[in-house]
């Protein structure tokens, strides 16, 4: 498949871009892996001056990790529940779209309905992060566990006649109650940490993903790309990634830093 997609040309891409939004499952890890070839790409963007901040549905846990190990300038968890980002002395910072009392009570509420879920689904289990969780709940059909296509859609359905929201990326469905998303949660940062006005977060944010809940981010950002793995995804989703890269996972972010390199010195 990879072949049928034609080489970029690097003086279409912009040059402007000064933030990289990124999933993580299957957009930065590769088979599940962070390739050295990808970590480097994240500290030549850093060193560009490009701020890359991953925005993912995986958990708290995780994030903090994440924040504290990877070059980035701020990490977006669990589906938009919460962003994190270091201070001026290198301490880890959360802020959370709900209160924590409220947070707990969802998740609490969130945990029931799983449970009686199993009753009808015997097969679905939670994500093996489940316990570092912050705000969601996760449920694996691919990761280490398997669902069919149409107990995906039963799961998905059945948390959104309760009121809450589900959303199937690469390796979990997650499902949570709340008006948040990837996208309003980026836009807050966006603007709190950053002062960027909606206009200019379409002219200098880029964002790349590789599944159907990456969709609500290629919808409002103009500079969008998916890697190769995406390609099975796409008759499913109304919104595309504008440009297809032609390797997956981590390799295609590798390859999308690599022409967003060119561009700062074209």
């Amino acid at each position: 498949m990879n072949t049928m997609v034609p080489p970029l040309d690097v003086s279409l891409l912009p040059s402007g871009i000064r933030y990289l939004l990124t999933d993580v499952d299957d957009t930065i890890t590769t088979g599940g892996k962070l390739l050295p070839q990808t970590l480097q790409a994240l500290y030549d963007l850093q060193d560009a001056g490009i701020r890359v901040i991953p925005v993912t549905g995986g958990c708290g846990g995780w994030c903090d990790q994440i924040m504290r190990l990877w070059p980035v300038d701020a990490v977006i968890g669990e589906n938009g529940a919460f962003h994190m980002q270091l201070n001026s002395e290198g301490q880890l910072q959360l802020h959370s779209w709900h209160e924590e009392a409220e947070r707990h009570a969802y998740q609490k509420r969130l945990l029931a309905l799983t449970s009686n879920l199993k009753c009808i689904i015997p097969e679905i289990k939670l994500a093996k992060d489940q316990a570092y969780r912050l705000a969601d709940v996760a449920l694996d059909y691919r990761q280490d566990g398997c669902l069919t296509p149409d107990q995906i859609t039963q799961v998905v359905t059945f948390f959104q006649s309760q009121g809450a929201n589900a959303r199937v990326s690469s390796i979990h469905i997650n499902a949570w109650f709340g008006e948040y998303s990837k996208l309003a949660m980026a836009r807050r940062l966006l603007q709190n940490k950053y002062q960027l006005s909606d206009t200019e977060m379409v002219e200098q944010v880029a964002y790349v993903g590789d599944s159907p809940n990456d969709e609500v981010m290629f919808g409002f950002f103009r500079h969008t790309f998916g890697v190769a793995n995406i390609q099975p995804y796409l008759a499913q989703m109304t919104d595309h990634p504008n440009t297809i890269l032609s390797q997956p996972g981590g390799l295609g972010f590798a390859e999308l830093a690599h022409l967003l390199l060119q561009t700062q010195t074209a």
